[in-house]
């Protein structure tokens, strides 16, 4: 008796199993109709092409730094690789020189890293195989490059200003990672607190920016606030556009920020959102509203944070929450 282990074929192997396709089905069809080949060929090439159309090409890209970005010193050049599908052998070089070692998948589809480099002008090239069902061997080797370039910040000389502020690496970091990120920063008055939201925003450019600002009353915050967008040096007589909250005296209830409301207390007044461009907007000047004694209400810098905010945010939507000013 043959075992049951030796029925697929010789020395007791079973033959290789294989997914079916729908192109089995279509020649077995064939197989059983009277048309010529050279019409089923046909057939088959325009589903080859129809599923290529649906499933999409391939493709890769580098999300960050943006085409002609400028990154600033001392923070290193956060170089993010993007592909349509999952991809092996990944090679990231600029100016010809490997910076491999320092990148880091932080998905199937994505890889990041921070890369120190000189001043100056660069081009990065990331390379890598993609998986490609309708490709020859399975893969697709593809390529993308972009030009950036370091340089020092700015010397802006200006009196009665508040401190300007360059964003970290660990901000940065976090503000380029994809889904929604928290971050607490802590303005150097060592009194106010914000939490920045960071959130995707799709159509967004890298050269973009949605920004808006929010308090949150049940933390006790009491005073205004206002977020300016200025261009570099607060060139100019008046901001480019300016974001506002407040407190809404009409909603006595006040929701704590949850993720489940989108963090909206549901008792603040906040202006629309405002839409920036790295073209012309250099700076962002977070600013409280202040009632002291005897004196009448002003408005106040508090602190000023440079084109930094590009790196870290270019291309999201960014809700500063004041969380603490007191």
């Amino acid at each position: 008796m043959v075992g049951e282990s030796q029925k697929g074929g010789q020395h007791g192997l079973r033959p290789l199993a294989r997914t079916a396709t729908p192109f089995d089905a279509l020649f077995s069809r064939r197989r059983e109709s009277h048309l010529p080949f050279a019409y089923w060929l046909q057939v088959a090439a325009l589903l080859l092409a129809i599923s290529i159309a649906v499933a999409g090409c391939v493709s890769m890209g580098i999300s960050s730094p943006a085409n002609n970005a400028v990154v600033l010193k001392p923070s290193p050049a956060h170089v993010i690789a993007d592909t349509s599908d999952p991809f092996t052998g990944l090679t990231v070089s600029v100016d010809g020189t490997y910076f491999t070692g320092l990148m880091t998948s932080t998905s199937s589809t994505r890889a990041a890293g921070f890369l120190p480099l000189a001043l100056g002008s660069h081009t990065v090239t990331a390379s890598a195989n993609l998986s490609c069902w309708y490709c020859s061997g399975g893969t697709s080797p593809l390529s993308a490059a972009t030009s950036f370039v370091v340089q020092n910040p700015q010397t802006c000389v200006t009196t009665n200003n508040p401190p300007m502020i360059t964003l970290g690496p660990n901000i940065i970091n976090l503000g380029k990672t994809i889904g929604r990120q928290k971050i607490a920063y802590y303005l150097m008055n060592n009194i106010d607190v914000v939490e920045i939201v960071v959130d995707d925003w799709p159509g967004l450019l890298a050269t973009q920016m949605l920004v808006s600002v929010d308090i949150d009353p049940v933390s006790g915050v009491v005073f205004d606030k206002a977020i300016d967008a200025w261009p570099f040096c607060h060139l100019g007589s008046q901001p480019l556009s300016t974001v506002t909250a407040s407190r809404n005296p009409a909603a006595p209830v006040c929701n704590p920020l949850t993720d489940s409301d989108n963090l909206v207390s549901g008792c603040t007044t906040t202006s629309p959102p405002m839409m920036l461009d790295q073209s012309t907007t250099g700076e962002l000047v977070l600013r409280k509203f202040l009632i002291p004694i005897q004196s009448p209400p002003i408005w106040i810098p508090v602190e000023a944070i440079d084109a930094s905010i590009w790196q870290a945010f270019g291309g999201r939507a960014v809700r500063f929450i004041w969380r603490k000013d007191l």
